[in-house]
C-alpha cells in the first residue's frame, strides 16, 4: 500500500537523523555524493546550517503523514533565471519501493511551477538507476544529451501542466520576487503604474503586497493585492494599493476563453479560502474593462466617475471645454509672471515633500497619506514607468505649487499635488493642470486622468476637476465578501448593522478608519 507523505522545510534538527543516512553507502550507490569518510553529527549539522542560509536553494524534508516521521530529502538547487536543479533521496530504507519518490517528485514540481513560477527543472541521474528514471519519466522529465554515465533530464512547465491534465497554475508572486513581478506586469496587454512592483514596494500601510496569478500556457490573469491582518481574529482581508489597480492580463478580458475565466475564478476562490480571507476590496482602473471580469464574482460597485482630459485633441479644443473662470484664471496667472517647469533635483524633491506634507496637515489626512523624501525619490526614479515632478513658480522663481504625474502606456495619472497655503487664493493648480496637458501631448500621452471626488462623491473637488473637461470615465470598485459567515460575525462583534447604507467597505474596519 502506498504511503501518504507531506513536505516541510528542512530544519537543523534533521541532522540528528540525516547524518546516519550519509554513512549508508547503499543510499549513494548511484550518485557521486558518496562521502569519502564517515560523517559525524557535527559535520552534518555544520553543513546543514550553511546550506539552509542560501537563498538559491529550497530544501524540504519528506515526512510520512500518519507518523510525521522524517524519511528523506527533496530539493531545488541553483535556482536562477526561472530554472532549478532537482535532487531526491529516500534515506529511510524501510520506505523504499513504496511509491514515495514519485509522490515527492510530484509535490516538489507542483511547488516549483506553482509557487516559485519556474519555467524549467533539470536533473542528472545514473543511467543504471532504472527505478529513478521511471519515476522521473512518469512526472514528465525527458532525456537530453549528457555524459556517458549520467542521463540529463528536464521538465518544462507547460509540458508538466499538459501531462498532468492540469487546467492551469495558480501561484503567488511576493514582493521579494522583484524580477518575476516586473516580468508579469510587462507581459500584460494593459497596465498602469499602480500595478508596478515599485509602487507596491512603496506602500506604507500594514498590508503585505502580493500578486495572485492564474496561468494556462501563455495566458494569465494577475491581481495585485495587500493582505492585512484583521485585529483580534485568525482571519485576514485584502485590499488594493491607493489608486487604480485591479486585474491585468496578456489579452483583452473579453477575448479570454470562458473556460479560462471559469478556472481563474475557481482558483482565486480556492486561494481566498486557503488564506482565510474574509473580504477583498480593489479599486478598478477606469481605463481598463475590468468590471465585467470581476462581475462574475459579484460585488462590483459603481463609484461614480473620474474626470479625464483627452490629449489627442488640439489644445484649443481642450480650452474651449473649460469653464470661463478657469480660462480667465490661467490667463491672469500668466500675466502675473507665474510659470511651470519640470524639476528633478534632490532639493526639488525636498521642496515638494514639504509642500505636500503641509497640505496633508491642513486637510487632516490620515497617516497613510504622509510620505518621506525617500518615498518621492524612489517613486520618481523607477524605470517601470515615467514619473515627473512639475512645479509652478511665481515671478520671483519661488516654487509655490507642485505635482507628481505618472505616465504608463499612454495614460497619465495626477498622483500627488500640493500648494502652499498662502498661494491658494491664486489657484496656481489651474495653470499647472493645463501645462501638464501640454507636456503630455509632447510625450505622446492619450489621456490625463484628474481623478474623482473624495469618497467617490461628486463634491467640490470633483466639480473643480470638471471645470477642465466634460469627459468622464466610469469608476468601479470590487467589494467581495469571500466568507459571509465570518463577515457577519465581525459586524456583530462591533454591533454594526449588516444592512447599513454607509458607503464603506469592509464595514468592520469602519471604526478603525474613523480613528
Amino acid at each position: 500500500m502506498s504511503e501518504s507523505i507531506f513536505l516541510r522545510p528542512l530544519a537543523l534538527e534533521d541532522a540528528m537523523i540525516s547524518y546516519k543516512w550519509r554513512n549508508n553507502p547503499e543510499i549513494w550507490k548511484y550518485t557521486p555524493f558518496n562521502p569519502s569518510e564517515p560523517i559525524t553529527l557535527k559535520v552534518e549539522r555544520d553543513w546543514l546550517r550553511g546550506v539552509l542560509k542560501r537563498t538559491d536553494q529550497k530544501r524540504f524534508a519528506i515526512c510520512l503523514t500518519d507518523s510525521k516521521r522524517y524519511i528523506g530529502n527533496v530539493q531545488l538547487l541553483d535556482i536562477s533565471e526561472q530554472q532549478a536543479e532537482f535532487h531526491l533521496f529516500i534515506g529511510d530504507s524501510s520506505c523504499w519501493g513504496k511509491g514515495i519518490g514519485e509522490k515527492a517528485t510530484a509535490l516538489i514540481l507542483d511547488y516549483a511551477f506553482s509557487t516559485l513560477n519556474l519555467k524549467k527543472v533539470v536533473l542528472e541521474v545514473n543511467k543504471e538507476h532504472n527505478a529513478a528514471i521511471r519515476i522521473y519519466s512518469k512526472q514528465g522529465f525527458v532525456g537530453i544529451p549528457g555524459s556517458d554515465k549520467y542521463l540529463k533530464m528536464e521538465v518544462i512547465k507547460e509540458d508538466y501542466i499538459t501531462k498532468n491534465n492540469l487546467p492551469g497554475m495558480k501561484y503567488i508572486v511576493k514582493l521579494e520576487q522583484e524580477a518575476e513581478w516586473k516580468g508579469l506586469v510587462k507581459r500584460a496587454l494593459k497596465y498602469d503604474f499602480y500595478h508596478s512592483w515599485t509602487y507596491h514596494s512603496l506602500d506604507n500601510t500594514s498590508g503585505i503586497p502580493m500578486l495572485f496569478v492564474y496561468e494556462e500556457g501563455s495566458d494569465f490573469i494577475a491581481i495585485p493585492l495587500l493582505k492585512r491582518d484583521i485585529q483580534d481574529s485568525e482571519y485576514y482581508d485584502m485590499s488594493s494599493v491607493y489608486g487604480y489597480s485591479g486585474p491585468i492580463s496578456n489579452r483583452d478580458f473579453h477575448k479570454l476563453p470562458s473556460d479560462f475565466v471559469y478556472n481563474f475564478r475557481n482558483c482565486f476562490l480556492d486561494f481566498l479560502k486557503d488564506e482565510k480571507i474574509v473580504t477583498v476590496f480593489s479599486r478598478l482602473n477606469p481605463f481598463f474593462d475590468q468590471a465585467e471580469l470581476m462581475g462574475d464574482f459579484g460585488g462590483v460597485v459603481d463609484n461614480g466617475k473620474v474626470v479625464v482630459l483627452d490629449l489627442s485633441l488640439p489644445i484649443e479644443q481642450q480650452r474651449s471645454a473649460y469653464q470661463e473662470r478657469v480660462l480667465r484664471k490661467i490667463r491672469t496667472l500668466r500675466k502675473k509672471g507665474y510659470y511651470v517647469r519640470e524639476a528633478s533635483t534632490g532639493e526639488d524633491i525636498k521642496t515638494f515633500s514639504a509642500i505636500y506634507t503641509l497640505n496633508m496637515l491642513r486637510v487632516d489626512a490620515s497617516n497613510t497619506y504622509y510620505f518621506d523624501e525617500e518615498y518621492f525619490r524612489r517613486l520618481l526614479d523607477s524605470e517601470e514607468y515615467d514619473a515627473r515632478l512639475i512645479f509652478v513658480y511665481d515671478q520671483n522663481d519661488y516654487p509655490i505649487c507642485g505635482a507628481i504625474v505618472v505616465i504608463t502606456n499612454g495614460i497619465m495619472q495626477a498622483h500627488l499635488l500640493g500648494t502652499r497655503e498662502e498661494y491658494l487664493g491664486d489657484s496656481p493648480a489651474k495653470l499647472l493642470t493645463e501645462e501638464i496637458t501640454i507636456l503630455g501631448r509632447q510625450l505622446g500621452v492619450k489621456y490625463y486622468n484628474l481623478g474623482g471626488g473624495l469618497g467617490f462623491k461628486e463634491d467640490s473637488l470633483f466639480r473643480w476637476k470638471a471645470n477642465f473637461s466634460n469627459l468622464t470615465f466610469n469608476y468601479h470598485s470590487w467589494r467581495f465578501i469571500a466568507n459571509p459567515e465570518v463577515y457577519t460575525s465581525l459586524l456583530s462583534q462591533q454591533e454594526i448593522d449588516l444592512n447599513s447604507d454607509v458607503d464603506f467597505f469592509p464595514l468592520y474596519r469602519l471604526q478603525a478608519n474613523k480613528a
